[in-house]
């Protein structure tokens, strides 16, 4: 589905649905009446109001995940894939948990105990719904993927730490009990060489930058992981570094005159020959929000026989292999070859893509970051060797 056709359905959607059980029916049942059952109840009313407006976060934060996946929160136009990011790291039912939310801030700011007798009625249909409908549904659906995801985080109780995808259920509480730094040894199998500063320890243009990267990346990936801007959190060891790579990727960016097709395969193919897994795990995800079919990515490693590439795809590729060997070899006759396709400035685009993944790559590797989760339960590149 379109993601403007997302949009528009889940607005609709959230507007019927949301306006009839949280607004249409308290109305109806004539419980919008302001009351103080208790001396200084001011204080509750107060408190009613946050309540409501903290709900009305999650709620919609929830269905921008829904549009970006491609779907929408109505059953029959679901996600081709499970949604898992924003506040669905915490608890798996979020949209419930926030109309729960905002029914009860309507109970405190009417000081209504119907209201409170409604909210009760409310959660049990939804927590019904859930339990014999959607979580079924996931399940066929999405399989091992989902119950994973349903392992680690809870229907209605929310997490303190957000999930990331391919941690152990109960990692982060254990974290908590036991030391964050000796659990997370044992649970992965890769650890950075050594730890980047995070937004805790960051002044303010870190803090920014973070906050707009992690937004980009999730708009190029279609998640939102715990680690995607591991990177980013090296380089803010030294500032004027951070401030440098900043602008180069902001830079980059803004590049749009080679077409995304050849720029993901470029990049994806220099990836997999430096074996960064940080560089595949991203890239794999990139590729296919940018129109790379799962057999494509597979077929990488044998891409001169393969059917799926085009000669252009090919051209790209052997440019691709040759700037990422140690020497560059890249012979005259297959640059003349790509000049019959590309011109000069889509030539120095993809000379620029190739180079900074190579760049990208060996900082990662020699950093020991890993994979961050882009594309858990999905098709991911392999490592290739150099032909």
């Amino acid at each position: 589905m379109r993601k403007s056709t997302a949009t528009v359905v889940s607005v609709a959607w959230g507007v019927a649905v949301g306006g009839t059980f949280a607004c249409l029916l308290p109305y109806l049942l004539n419980e919008w009446h302001f009351r103080r059952p208790l001396p200084y109840w001011a204080v509750a009313q107060a408190a009613g109001g946050l309540l409501i407006c903290a709900g009305l976060v999650p709620l919609v934060q929830s269905f921008i995940d829904f549009t970006k996946a491609d779907g929408t929160p109505v059953p029959l136009a679901s996600p081709p894939r499970l949604v898992i990011s924003g506040f669905y790291r915490y608890v798996r039912n979020p949209i419930y948990v926030s109309f729960l939310a905002i029914l009860m801030g309507q109970v405190l700011l009417f000081g209504s105990s119907g209201l409170l007798e409604y909210a009760a009625v409310a959660w049990c249909i939804g927590a019904a719904a859930v339990r014999f409908y959607e979580e079924p549904t996931l399940a066929r659906k999405f399989g091992a993927e989902y119950q994973d995801y349903r392992r680690a985080v809870r229907a209605w109780i929310p997490r303190l730490h957000p999930w990331t995808p391919g941690e152990p259920a109960g990692a982060a509480e254990h974290d908590e009990a036991e030391g964050r730094s000796e659990i997370a040894s044992e649970r992965r199998s890769y650890m950075a060489r050594i730890k980047g500063v995070s937004s805790a320890r960051a002044g303010l243009y870190v803090k920014i930058a973070y906050h707009f990267s992690r937004r980009g990346i999730a708009k190029l990936t279609g998640r939102e992981t715990e680690r995607m801007i591991e990177p980013l959190e090296m380089y803010a060891h030294v500032p004027v570094l951070f401030k440098g790579y900043a602008k180069l990727e902001q830079a980059t960016a803004k590049l749009h005159r080679l077409d995304k097709r050849l720029h993901a395969l470029a990049e994806l193919k220099a990836a997999t020959l430096t074996h960064c897994e940080y560089c595949i795990d991203m890239g794999s995800a990139i590729s296919r929000q940018w129109g790379l079919a799962d057999q494509e990515i597979l077929a990488l490693p044998d891409y001169q026989t393969s059917p799926l590439f085009s000669e252009l795809d090919k051209l790209v590729l052997d440019y691709a292999v040759g700037m990422s060997r140690t020497p560059v070899d890249v012979p005259d006759e297959l640059f003349d070859r790509l000049r019959q396709h590309l011109d000069d400035g889509q030539l120095v685009e993809l000379t620029h893509h190739i180079a900074l993944e190579n760049m990208r790559g060996r900082f990662n590797l020699a950093l020991g970051i890993g994979p961050a989760g882009f594309s858990n339960g999905m098709v991911c590149a392999v490592p290739a060797v150099h032909p």
